[in-house]
């Protein structure tokens, strides 16, 4: 048996077979789907959508409202539940080209879990709480919030955090990556794409970067753990004199400069390159930063050139 109801199925035919007059080259027609929803809904929403506007609210429902091409199908609807409020839905846009097409917004409970796939899109959210997965080709994808675990995945488009997830994954391949704020545990990798974090209290975080530059301008809670390693990226860290850390830093065949602490780096036990060791604080923290062709500039905080974003 079909879980999602034939209900919802019918009340999305009604709604969509309101259209614009057909003969416009660009004719849209509107999305109107609506139903209540459990507090910690799962809900799913991938294709060819060029925008997504995804909005945690106080309601327990689901709502999806905007625009497709007169020739698009739009097709899933919600799991049936003898008992009470669905928990949760699955929706699917496909365009006649092919090409991302489609403006959509999406609002679901703030404790809501959800999951949104599409190629070059512009995914932005906001206010959710409980779960996110997102993953795009190109375009970009915006979280202005704290789930508690957040998964991005991008090959060319721009991922910003503005928020504290308590787990994080983001990971691009081109795209650069910015997040304000903190985490209990991130990771954070790219290819030739720019990392920059520019705050935020963490736990244990990890860094990883190809050709791509990375800053670093957070704090490591006491006990934590920062890890950042490169190939060829220059890494920027930019730490509190007062922070209470042990650093452990090495440039197999880079240069390291340390405006920090008097301390000065040397050449490496095995005779090129540059590493340096040396405590801040009371110590307890550690940050553990290696690259092999990149140089490393370690300064103090307000060094740091805040880029808006």
């Amino acid at each position: 048996m079909n879980p999602y109801s034939s209900f919802s199925r019918a009340l999305m035919s009604v709604v969509l077979a309101l259209a614009f007059p057909t003969g416009t080259l660009h004719a849209q027609r509107v999305v109107d789907v609506r139903r209540a929803v459990t507090a910690t809904a799962s809900v799913r929403i991938s294709g060819a959508f060029a925008e997504l506007h995804i909005r945690g609210w106080s309601k327990d429902s689901v709502t999806i409202t905007g625009t497709i091409p007169n020739d698009a199908r739009f097709d899933g609807g919600f799991l049936t539940s003898t008992t009470g409020p669905s928990s949760g839905a699955k929706f699917y846009l496909e365009t006649a080209s092919g090409v991302p097409s489609g403006k959509l917004e999406l609002r679901v409970p703030v404790g809501a879990r959800v999951w949104a796939k599409s190629g070059s899109a512009a995914i932005d959210v906001e206010g959710v709480t409980g779960g996110l997965d997102l993953n795009i080709i190109g375009g970009s994808v915006r979280v202005a919030g704290s789930p508690h675990e957040l998964t991005v995945e991008s090959m060319d488009g721009t991922v910003i955090v503005d928020g504290s997830p308590a787990w994080a994954r983001l990971k691009t391949a081109s795209g650069d990556i910015v997040l304000n704020g903190g985490s209990d545990d991130a990771g954070l990798t790219t290819v030739s794409g720019t990392i920059r974090v520019i705050s935020g209290r963490f736990e244990r975080a990890r860094i990883e970067s190809v050709t791509g530059a990375v800053d670093f301008g957070g704090e490591v809670a006491r006990g934590g753990s920062l890890d950042i390693d490169t190939h060829s990226g220059a890494v920027g860290l930019f730490m509190s004199p007062k922070a209470s850390a042990d650093f452990d830093i090495a440039a197999v065949a880079g240069t390291i400069e340390n405006a920090l602490t008097k301390r000065q780096a040397v050449a490496s036990r095995e005779g090129r390159g540059q590493e340096i060791g040396f405590t801040t604080g009371d110590g307890g923290a550690r940050v553990y930063v290696r690259t092999f062709k990149g140089n490393i500039r370690i300064q103090p905080l307000g060094n740091m050139r805040l880029k808006s974003f």
